[in-house]
């Protein structure tokens, strides 16, 4: 058996390999960072008008194409209302959550057919004519999403945050 003797202070092993359990046991911050790229890269699919896997979303009724507030789909009249303006993330512990907290979020996310609460039919107004419905249907336009790309932005973003935890050391 062959055998290696080492001598010496091991206390910069020691404390990179604590910096690197810290982050282990307290991962907000690095769940912060990740938001914050998820948070970017979701406003970006927004602005191209695309969903997670690339594709275009359904185009809007050309009706309410006409007299809709703001740029695009998923946008108000500026960047900081509407959907687009509500995105948030937060990392609390261990868990990440990011998105938007508008009630018709999921309605975008998911699509879905909008029903009369009270009544036999919806009412409004567009494209300056007046409708009554039993029921429209809204497509899927899903924003949210954790791409292959997302997921390789993470992955440097943790290894930018062992790195600095290493030199601590």
């Amino acid at each position: 058996m062959a055998s290696i003797t080492l001598k010496g202070s091991f206390e910069p092993v020691k404390a990179a390999l604590d910096g690197i359990a810290a982050i282990g046991r307290n991962p907000e911050a690095v769940l912060q960072a990740a938001g914050q790229i998820v948070l970017r890269s979701t406003r970006h699919r927004i602005e191209q008008q695309v969903d997670p896997e690339g594709v275009p979303f359904e185009p809007l009724n050309p009706l309410y194409a006409l007299t809709k507030e703001g740029p695009g789909i998923l946008r108000g009249p500026d960047f900081n209302s509407g959907l687009y303006g509500s995105l948030t993330a937060r990392a609390t512990g261990n868990v990440l959550v990011w998105g938007s907290n508008k009630v018709y979020a999921p309605v975008h996310q998911f699509g879905a057919v909008i029903q009369p609460k009270k009544g036999n039919h919806l009412s409004f107004e567009m494209g300056g004519h007046l409708f009554h419905v039993d029921s429209v249907f809204v497509p899927a336009r899903p924003f949210l999403g954790f791409t292959e790309h997302d997921r390789e932005d993470v992955v440097d973003a943790l290894e930018g945050f062992l790195r600095r935890a290493m030199r601590r050391g």
